[in-house]
């Protein structure tokens, strides 16, 4: 008997030992990248995943950017929740862990020291609520205006300093038949990155830090109202009716040379692999008089969150720390033009000479100043940006736009 007991616990012992870490576990994955070439990687890397852990499926679901933003909000609060799912950072990320609809991470990272200091810190940090990390940076970015090299060149035109410089080279360019400066307005997100440099320029930090918070915001600091008019003035600049197109019509506009500059991400120097002309950058220059950071960079990490109701904790932190290690930063770079946040993923072999400059140029820049609409209030940033898309068609002035942002804040603080 004793004998028969042994061998049924030898053969138990057995079976337990071959069987998958994982056996028989579904992770679902929601993310904003339905087209190619991130999906494509994404893919790739849950491939990878699948194959290392024997036993997991990984089911993924993806919508575009604003898409994402209504639909994240339904299934975060429905009994189908993604276990993985993409998030911006700043605000956006602390609504939903303030909610309590993201894993607080600090202590996965605490456990694991080694993974928590691959990643640079200053990126964790827009993830970080009241010294609890509920996100992990994916990529790290930045705004820069990227311009056409020969249309510059046949012009005798360099890469401007200031505002004035600039507004001088757009109008050089007019005269001679370009079109100065691209810009799709349709998807509202793209108007707050402009506004969002305007202000970084033009405003002193600590007033930023003050309206930016939910808490305290008012807005009613003169440099708001004059922020609007320097973009009003840009504006000039602009292809006609940029309400009219998105952003990615902008793109492709300027990638087939129907426009000398774009504001774009670092994030889409992927594209521009389809540019027949080579293309330089420079980040937005110092406005003349202004009282804030004349080097900093509109950009913020995007990255992961992990449900706080998931039942599958340990494979989702595994397929972390898969996705956010050294191998898949340096491929996410090399295959989508992504710069990765990981350490030691961004080398001469993994990133163009570009984005080497790019991520120069980030790791230079100091803190990140997040995307506005991921920065405030949901309610302020959509003031914001639909007072600009007004603007832009004449039927606001920046004072109006700026009473209708304080009144928005307003309601914020009263309901809290």
């Amino acid at each position: 008997m004793k004998k028969l007991i042994r061998s049924v616990s030898a053969l138990a012992l057995a079976a337990l030992v071959a069987a998958p870490a994982f056996a028989d576990t579904e992770l679902k994955v929601f993310h904003r990248w339905p087209n190619a070439p991130f999906k494509t990687y994404i893919d790739s890397v849950i491939a990878d995943f699948e194959a290392a852990n024997p036993g997991v499926k990984v089911v993924t679901d993806q919508v575009l950017n604003d898409a994402y933003k209504d639909k994240i909000r339904v299934v975060l609060g429905s009994s189908n929740q993604p276990d993985v799912f993409f998030s911006w950072s700043g605000e956006w990320a602390h609504n939903i862990s303030r909610n309590g609809r993201s894993m607080d991470l600090t202590p996965v990272l605490e456990s694991n020291p080694a993974w928590r200091d691959s990643i640079i810190p200053a990126q964790i940090e827009p993830f970080t609520r009241d010294g609890k990390v509920y996100g992990l940076p994916w990529q790290m970015d930045g705004k820069a205006i990227f311009y056409n090299k020969p249309v510059f060149e046949s012009l005798g035109l360099s890469e401007p300093t200031s505002f004035g410089e600039l507004m001088a080279l757009c109008a050089k360019l007019k005269e001679a038949g370009h079109t100065p400066l691209l810009f799709g307005a349709k998807s509202a997100w793209a108007v707050s990155h402009y506004i969002g440099t305007f202000n970084e320029r033009i405003l002193p930090p600590e007033v930023l830090a003050k309206d930016y918070d939910r808490k305290t915001g008012e807005f009613t600091h003169p440099g708001y109202v004059t922020a609007l008019e320097k973009f009003a003035e840009l504006a000039t600049c602009m292809n006609p009716a940029p309400n009219g197109i998105d952003h990615e019509a902008e793109r492709n506009a300027f990638i087939a040379g129907r426009g000398a500059m774009s504001y774009l991400q670092y994030a889409e120097m992927g594209f521009l692999k389809k540019a027949e002309f080579p293309y330089g950058f420079f980040i937005f220059p110092q406005i003349e008089g202004g009282e804030g950071n004349p080097t900093s960079l509109q950009g913020a990490p995007q990255g992961w969150m992990i449900s706080a109701d998931t039942p599958n904790k340990d494979v989702a932190v595994k397929f972390l720390q898969h996705l956010l290690s050294p191998e898949m930063g340096a491929r996410l770079t090399s295959e989508t033009g992504i710069i990765s946040p990981i350490k030691g993923a961004i080398t001469p072999a993994s990133a163009t000479p570009a984005q080497l400059v790019a991520f120069e140029q980030i790791m230079n820049a100091g803190d990140p100043y997040l995307w506005l609409d991921t920065a405030l209030d949901a309610q302020v940033a959509d003031a914001y940006m639909k007072g600009v898309q007004l603007l832009l068609e004449g039927q606001k002035t920046p004072a109006e736009v700026m009473a209708d942002v304080q009144a928005a804040a307003k309601r914020v603080r009263e309901s809290l």
